[in-house]
């Protein structure tokens, strides 16, 4: 019988997304919408902020991302309605 070190090795994660698209296109939109979607979901397992990583190709980037999600994440907390709507058909809750 393994034991439970090996049987946390064996935990399938979701697969991963890669987005590319033209300047622009709305990328960080998108993965800024589907980091909090993973964040937020019910359905989704091991979804802690420790276990979710997103990945850009600059500094800057990175923080405009982080920057996105913690504004769309404070808007949902403090019931902002237009950002609730559009979280809403995203994420099961």
């Amino acid at each position: 019988m393994p034991s439970g070190r090996q049987q946390e090795t064996d935990i399938r994660l979701p697969s991963a997304t890669v987005l590319t698209a033209s300047a622009g296109a709305g990328k960080t939109y998108a993965l800024t919408h589907r980091y909090v979607q993973i964040l937020l979901s019910n359905k989704i397992p091991h979804n802690a902020l420790q276990n979710v990583l997103a990945i850009t190709f600059t500094n800057n980037a990175a923080a405009e991302m982080k920057q996105r999600i913690l504004t769309l994440l404070k808007l949902a907390a403090f019931g902002n309605g237009e950002t609730l709507r559009e979280l809403g058909g995203r994420i099961s809750m």
